[in-house]
């Protein structure tokens, strides 16, 4: 059985004993297993510490940096390797994009771990046994190819086309080998522009949902409500980060944000994103997510920082899941300030949107530096159809910016043949060149 009802149900007492259980056994072994962990937890005075979960505050927090350089220290697989090389069975690699690639190592528990969070999360965003599946995620090696394991264990057609084949994707949806499309909200978004200039007949094509992930974006009402529009469908989201698994959340039919569904195998937290101190997860909270892996053999993590920005939509659904429903603001990589207020991409995308058709529906923030300061106007470039946009276009969204996001911004608006990829993700700040 694919959904887990028992566990995606089960009230937050019987979810809590279950990871309760879980976390004993996996901190019992910790320290033994993994000489990162060991000198972390003696460093925080918790080497030998039988901590529950509501105890996890005392424990510190696990950086992407801590982990990368713990990969450096001893390669290939590093000090936080909890298992014999042996027992490495998939390996996957980050993308390096700030440096050398990592890499992130799975046992053969580890990898079922994966697999069982991912046909949740998929199964909750609509994606059953009769679904029939075009996929434009990569097979590897990034973590994104273990979602086709998901796929095959939910039982559904898959069609695997991989990122940035437009000609092919179109193809195949005219074809009706599909009626679930999943992919970046950039690329769906990009989709849904092309038909709609070309193909308005795309509303009677087999394709019946949409299913972002891979970065921000799909929530945004300004972007579901253009390709659900244009594409005839209903866009839902999943999401999930590397260090932990690929997909942790999904959203159901309800569409009111996206559920947790790695209950008993993930513990979630939520942090305030400055002050790092605990938050509650209850309708309306704003934090960062972090996460503790339960049952991880290779590569355990505990307290990771995500650098996800999330709200908190509920903790109850109509769909009878008891995983918390969230929608992701942003990464706080991506996040920069404009004279003591944070801002978020995704939010200059939501006002950029509503001008659509005159501009495509993406945006980029130009940045100088290292720093996460920008001084207004804010350098904001927009991508317009290749028909050219009317002198005035710049100067409206330079206002919506201003009243909506009270900073200002000097917009640019820049052609689709100049403004780059759109066949995967698109980077929402950008050096400044």
């Amino acid at each position: 059985m694919i959904w887990d009802r028992e566990a995606e149900t089960a009230s937050a007492e019987a979810a809590f004993a279950g990871a309760e259980a879980a976390w004993e056994a996996q901190l019992a072994g910790l320290p033994g297993r993994s000489p990162f962990y060991a000198r972390k937890l003696g460093q925080a005075g918790a080497a030998h510490a039988r901590l529950s979960l509501r105890e996890l505050t005392r424990l510190p927090f696990t950086s992407k940096q801590e982990l990368k350089q713990a990969i450096d220290e001893e390669p290939p697989f590093g000090s936080n390797l909890g298992v014999a090389p042996e027992r490495v069975k998939r390996v996957y690699q980050t993308s390096g994009t700030t440096g050398s690639p990592s890499v992130l190592a799975l046992t053969e528990a580890d990898a079922e771990a994966w697999t069982a969070i991912g046909s949740r999360s998929y199964f909750a965003a609509g994606i059953h046994r009769e679904s029939s599946v075009l996929s434009t995620y990569g097979a590897g090696p990034f973590v994104a190819g273990h979602t086709y394991q998901a796929f095959g264990r939910i039982g559904c057609r898959v069609v695997p086309v991989g990122p940035g084949d437009t000609e092919r994707t179109l193809f195949a949806l005219r074809a009706g080998i599909a009626d679930t499309l999943v992919g970046t909200p950039s690329f769906a978004q990009y989709l849904a522009n092309r038909v709609e200039q070309a193909e308005p007949s795309a509303v009677d094509w087999p394709l019946a949902q949409v299913v972002t992930g891979g970065e921000p974006g799909g929530g945004i009402p300004e972007v579901r409500d253009h390709i659900q529009r244009v594409l005839g469908v209903r866009v839902n989201e999943a999401m999930g980060i590397g260090d932990v698994a690929p997909s942790l959340f999904g959203e159901c039919e309800q569409q009111q944000g996206m559920h947790f569904c790695g209950q008993g195998l993930v513990w979630p937290e939520l942090v305030d994103p400055d002050s790092r101190e605990p938050v509650a997860i209850e309708s309306g909270a704003v934090g960062e997510l972090v996460y503790t892996h339960l049952t991880r053999e290779a590569m355990p993590v505990v307290r990771f920082l995500g650098g996800d920005l999330v709200r908190i939509e509920g903790t109850s659904c109509g769909c009878g899941r008891t995983g918390f429903r969230m929608r992701c603001i942003g990464r706080r990589d991506d996040m920069f300030i404009v004279r003591g207020v944070n801002v978020y991409p995704t939010a200059i995308l939501s006002v950029v949107g509503g001008f659509r058709p005159r501009v495509t529906g993406r945006a980029r923030v130009l940045k100088v530096g290292p720093g996460v300061s920008i001084e207004p106007p804010v350098p904001v470039e927009v991508e317009v159809p290749e028909s050219g946009a009317d002198a005035a276009l710049a100067g409206e969204i330079e206002a919506a910016i201003r009243t909506v996001l009270t900073f200002r911004a000097g917009v640019r608006l820049v052609p689709e043949s100049q403004f780059g990829e759109a066949g995967y993700k698109t980077r929402l700040t950008v050096p400044q060149p």
